[in-house]
């Protein structure tokens, strides 16, 4: 560890990495290849995907894409443009890598991909070719899915093919404000309002994830590329980036860095990443069990725990595991009645799927039991009614926690859009 990330270890309860990538020579890091969850960085891999589909053809800038009911339900950071609308390809990745927009993330999985679903199959094929080990992908956005990791080793190797790949895109990076109607909204990257220099790349926030930060200063010609997760706030994660690059400018071109694809990530399983829900979101409750009424199909029970917060371990233990990471299903916590505890669960599949799963888990010495169908209804008849619990006032997206939150009127906003696309050109 460097002396800069000595200095911020205290801001910062995550892995943390400062690399060359023009070189890809790492000049510092610590942990750099432990999962973690990515949130918004996710969107780096999202916008890689889509500069592929330019160059080849396959997509171009000026196409127009139709926003769906999933993409306009996506919360906050959002547009808020009306289902029904269209926007460009150019200008969904504007509001995409400029103000982190949730919507138009899945306004451009669904146009590139004609699904969610197809397109995070899309990513995650991307990441095995790129040799990302830690990385799985579940959405287009970063919103929270225990099954949706990376390390900062992987996220730095996005970054970097980026950089190295597609130059003629960075401006989508260090832009200052996306025009949406009559309002600007700001780019959550506060370095490039700091640091002269600073040429982007991306932020995100979750509750589980804390503040995350790719930062990227060029200097002399010569370009360094900062990752930051976990930090506790996100004038902390500024603090610690910032630290980072200037002083990585000190040991470029020194001997002795070893290459960032070297670094080697933890296997799937091997680590649960950490949860800082309650650091960061300390008005969040951090795990919230599902009633059983929403129980169906068949299922796989991961055993009983007298703590919600010990079962959602266990859970999102099992769902990173070389068998859980792409089971499928729906995972959660439900409370059983009279007080027996709570239990760690994956549902909503049928009975082969059930059964092998739990096959597989047993061969990795992780101890399960299939759930069937009838047992699930009983677990369902025997739950208490559900209270729907009051509107959580915590965000969960990058930007939820800033005072630029607000979203224009949706029509009026979709209504000037290929002005305001016209405009940023």
């Amino acid at each position: 560890m460097g002396v800069s990330m000595a200095a911020e270890a205290e801001d910062v309860s995550g892995p943390i990495l400062v690399f060359d990538p023009a070189t890809g020579d790492v000049i510092s890091q610590d942990r750099a290849g432990e999962p973690w969850y990515p949130a918004s960085l996710t969107k780096l891999m999202t916008a890689f995907v889509i500069f592929k589909k330019l160059r080849n053809g396959s997509m171009t800038l000026e196409q127009k894409l139709t926003i769906s009911e999933l993409a306009h339900s996506q919360p906050a950071s959002h547009t808020g443009i009306a289902a029904g609308k269209e926007v460009t390809v150019d200008w969904a990745l504007q509001a995409l890598l400029v103000y982190s927009a949730n919507d138009m993330a899945t306004v451009l999985a669904e146009g590139a991909d004609g699904s969610v679903e197809n397109f995070a199959r899309e990513m995650n094929a991307t990441a095995q070719a790129m040799g990302l080990d830690a990385t799985h992908f579940s959405n287009p956005n970063g919103l929270y899915d225990p099954r949706h990791i990376s390390s900062a080793r992987d996220i730095g190797m996005i970054a970097a093919s980026l950089i190295n790949q597609f130059p003629e895109y960075a401006h989508y990076y260090s832009q200052p404000t996306v025009a949406l109607g009559k309002r600007q909204l700001n780019n959550h990257n506060a370095l490039i309002r700091t640091m002269p220099d600073a040429v982007g790349m991306k932020t995100g926030f979750i509750c589980p994830s804390g503040y995350n930060l790719v930062g990227s200063v060029v200097r002399n010609g010569k370009q360094v590329v900062s990752v930051v997760l976990g930090a506790h706030s996100g004038a902390r994660r500024d603090k610690a980036s910032k630290a980072l690059l200037d002083d990585a400018f000190n040991e470029l071109g020194k001997p002795g860095h070893v290459p960032l694809a070297s670094i080697p990530d933890l296997a799937y399983g091997s680590i649960v990443p950490a949860d800082m829900t309650t650091t960061v979101c300390k008005q969040k409750q951090p795990v919230t069990p599902v009633n059983a009424h929403h129980l169906e199909g068949w299922g796989v029970s991961f055993g009983t725990y007298d703590t919600a917060t010990k079962a959602d371990m266990a859970l999102r233990g099992r769902l990173i595991s070389p068998s859980g990471i792409d089971a499928g299903g729906t995972p959660g916590i439900i409370a059983l009645p009279s007080n027996g505890g709570f239990t760690a669960m994956l549902w909503a599949l049928d009975q082969p799927r059930a059964q092998d799963l739990c096959g597989k888990y047993k061969a990795e010495q992780a101890p399960c039991d299939v759930m069937t169908d009838v047992m699930l209804l009983q677990m369902a008849a025997a739950a208490q009614p559900e209270i729907v619990p009051a509107a959580d006032q915590v965000g969960e997206g990058e930007g939820a926690d800033s005072a630029d939150m607000k979203p224009p009127a949706p029509d009026k906003a979709a209504g000037k859009t290929k002005r305001v696309r016209k405009k940023l050109n």
